[in-house]
């Protein structure tokens, strides 16, 4: 992605696949529906860790999920993803969402995504999940994201004796 500031010249949106990226954005309330659908298929307790309120918070950012791999598609940039991505790893958090949701969220639209692509579109719509999923897994590493080694946080709190909101 060019930063106009740089000098650099705006991304072309007839480089990679404008058919694509218009058949995601023709598409997108349907996609969404179908990508919550399937998150919840695939994600194990998905829909009993959160509330009906969230999960229509949820359905409603799968708007921006389409809309950033619509133009990554079009352009044939990546950085419209993964640098999408790292902005809404704060947000996530906010939320109390764990990276791991989050990737399970983007499995459900690439599931869904594959019912309007064609075949070689699809493949470099999975190859963009990828770079997605790799820049969002190295979040799901970070402290307060998971809940950590219990054997680590015995000894490391002195044999398990100690307040426990620091570990």
């Amino acid at each position: 992605m060019h930063h106009p500031a740089l000098g650099l010249p705006p991304d072309d949106p007839t480089a990679g696949l404008p058919a694509a990226a218009a058949r995601l954005r023709a598409n997108r309330a349907r996609l969404a529906r179908v990508a919550l659908q399937e998150t919840i298929r695939l994600v194990p307790g998905f829909d009993k860790r959160y509330d009906e309120r969230m999960l229509r918070l949820m359905l409603r950012d799968y708007d921006g999920h389409i809309e950033q791999l619509a133009r990554a598609l079009e352009t044939g940039e990546d950085g419209y993803v993964v640098n999408y991505g790292e902005w809404l790893v704060p947000i996530y958090r906010s939320r109390h969402i764990p990276m791991l949701d989050f990737i399970g969220l983007l499995a459900g639209l690439r599931d869904a995504c594959a019912a309007v692509l064609t075949p070689d579109e699809n493949a470099v719509a999975l190859a963009l999940f990828a770079r997605w999923d790799d820049k969002l897994k190295a979040h799901g590493r970070l402290p307060g994201d998971h809940k950590g080694n219990p054997v680590i946080r015995f000894f490391f709190k002195g044999a398990g004796i100690g307040d426990d909101k620091w570990i």
